[in-house]
C-alpha cells in the first residue's frame, strides 16, 4: 500500500485498486471530454459570439467577408448512414414548411452534394431565402460525417459570392481542429 503524507489526509491510505480505479476514471473523462469538445475556432476578421445555448458562431467584422455574413457550427448527434438523398429531403420539408410565413417570403433548395475531406463526409446543400422586407440570404448548410462524431457548419451572407467563400474557409479549418490536438493554437 502506498501511503499518503498525513497532513494532507489524515488516516486515508490507498491501495492498488483505488490507484487502478482513479487512473482509469481519469482517462474516461479524458476521453469523453476530448469527444464531445466544442471547438471554437480563431479567425481572422471574423468576431465569436455566442448564442442562448452557449455555442459559438461568428459575425463578420472586417473587409474580408462581406457585411452581415455569418458562419456557425456546433455538435450534432452521429448519424454515420445518413443519405445524401434523406439530409436534401430535410431541407425540402423545411423549405416547404418556411415558404409564405413569419419573415418568409420564399425558400430555395439547391447544389444538395455530397464530398470526403480527410476521411470527413460534408453533405451540403444551398439555400436561398427571399424575406418579406425584399431583402435575401444565401446559406450553404452542412453535416460533416467524422469517425465517431458529426456537426453541422452553416454560412450564411446577403451576397451570393461570399457564402460559398466563408463556407470553405470555416469548412477546412473546422477539419483541421477535428484532426489536431487540444494545444492547436487554432482551435480551443
Amino acid at each position: 500500500m502506498t501511503n499518503v503524507p498525513r497532513r494532507a489526509f489524515p488516516g486515508l491510505r490507498i491501495g492498488p485498486w483505488t490507484t487502478t480505479a482513479l487512473a482509469l476514471a481519469a482517462i474516461i473523462l479524458l476521453a469523453v471530454s476530448t469527444h464531445d469538445r466544442k471547438i471554437v475556432l480563431v479567425v481572422e476578421g471574423w468576431r465569436q459570439e455566442y448564442d442562448k445555448d452557449g455555442d459559438v458562431y461568428y459575425r463578420c467584422a472586417s473587409q474580408i467577408c462581406a457585411v452581415g455574413s455569418g458562419v456557425s457550427f456546433k455538435g450534432h448527434h452521429h448519424q454515420p448512414a445518413l443519405t445524401l438523398e434523406d439530409f436534401e429531403d430535410d431541407f425540402l420539408d423545411l423549405a416547404e414548411a418556411q415558404k409564405g410565413r413569419g419573415h418568409f417570403r420564399d425558400v430555395r433548395i439547391s447544389e444538395a452534394k455530397e464530398s470526403t475531406i480527410e476521411g470527413v463526409r460534408v453533405l451540403q446543400i444551398s439555400r436561398e431565402v427571399d424575406w418579406d422586407d425584399g431583402t435575401k440570404t444565401f446559406f450553404i448548410h452542412a453535416r460533416l460525417v467524422g469517425p465517431g462524431k458529426s456537426s453541422f457548419l452553416n454560412s450564411h451572407s446577403p451576397e451570393r459570392e461570399w457564402v460559398g467563400h466563408n463556407f470553405d474557409n470555416f469548412l477546412g479549418r473546422l477539419i483541421d481542429c477535428w484532426h489536431s490536438s487540444r494545444l492547436d493554437p487554432r482551435c480551443n
